[in-house]
């Protein structure tokens, strides 16, 4: 994977966003004069600070509670920085937003968010191309439907009738529905089965078809961003404290896993319940699809 030079597709500069957690009675009493004014502000956000190249696919890590969505959302023009300042495609996501979403294609973390339920998933994703001003919008659906593997019998369906990984595959499809300079992905595999979430990986790597598209992909999986990015942000408590290559990442990372290959001659189906079980148990932090051959990652040896 490479990514442009010239310029930056994603610049924040001491990104600060605190949200006010006061319980309402607290903040009623202190209204009338009766409880003091005490206030308890949650800081999301503490200084963040880094720079996404054009046509870099760059990871944004960090455990959950971190202040990812938060990051995103400011970069999305959902929300506004309480400090700092933030460019997405050259453009100011305060004082230009309009021209950034025009730039930007979203993954939100609740991603059933804004789709209508008993419309289909075509009809959905059609309505929002008419939106968007997309040219040939029926032609776009259909691509972009097809880009993420949803099945054709799944396309006229009602969108609360989908399962949740289909719904997912629908919000990524609305996401790419623009051709947009900068997709933004938060925690993007939530709900995907593992088959497509093999899948989906590769088409990070390949940019959703556009060696061009800058990807910012928010996540708590190392994994993920171990096959996918070029680049990698760390975010930890509201606070960036390591933006490297991820070859210079991991080799700061020491490793505790143990690895453990099994193989199957039979079909996949025969290896699905056992799958299923390494899962259940919380034993797996992955589990990888290779023909008919599957790999977990285990924390301790056990017995199936």
């Amino acid at each position: 994977m490479g990514f442009a030079l010239a310029g930056f597709a994603v610049e924040a500069f001491g990104l600060r966003k605190a949200y006010d957690k006061t319980p309402f009675r607290q903040r009623f009493l202190g209204a009338l004069g009766l409880g003091g004014d005490r206030r308890e502000r949650v800081v999301a956000l503490d200084g963040v600070s880094f720079r996404a190249g054009r046509g870099e696919v760059f990871g944004f890590l960090g455990p959950n509670g971190a202040g990812k969505t938060t990051t995103v959302k400011i970069l999305t023009t959902v929300l506004t920085p309480d400090e700092g300042y933030a460019r997405v495609a050259g453009f100011d996501v305060v004082r230009d937003s309009l021209e950034v979403r025009r730039r930007i294609g979203v993954l939100p973390e609740d991603a059933a968010r804004g789709f209508a339920w008993r419309l289909s998933a075509f009809d959905n994703l059609y309505l929002s191309a008419v939106t968007y001003e997309v040219s040939d919008p029926k032609t776009r659906v259909r691509e972009v439907l097809e880009l993420v593997g949803l099945g054709r019998e799944a396309w006229g369906r009602w969108y609360q009738r989908l399962s949740s990984g289909m719904k997912q595959k629908v919000a990524l499809a609305r996401a790419l529905l623009s051709d947009p300079e900068v997709v933004f992905l938060d925690e993007p595999t939530k709900g995907l089965d593992i088959i497509f979430a093999a899948q989906f990986r590769e088409m990070v790597r390949e940019q959703f078809g556009d060696r061009g598209r800058t990807v910012f992909l928010s996540t708590h999986d190392m994994r993920l961003v171990e096959e996918t990015c070029d680049r990698v942000a760390v975010i930890n408590r509201g606070r960036v404290v390591a933006v490297k290559a991820v070859e210079e990442l991991k080799a700061l990372l020491p490793s505790s896993r143990q690895v453990y290959k099994i193989e199957f001659a039979g079909e996949v189906g025969a290896v699905e319940g056992f799958v299923r079980r390494v899962e259940s148990r919380g034993l797996a932090e992955w589990v990888k699809f290779r023909g008919c051959a599957w790999a977990a990652v285990l924390g301790r040896r056990t017995r199936f």
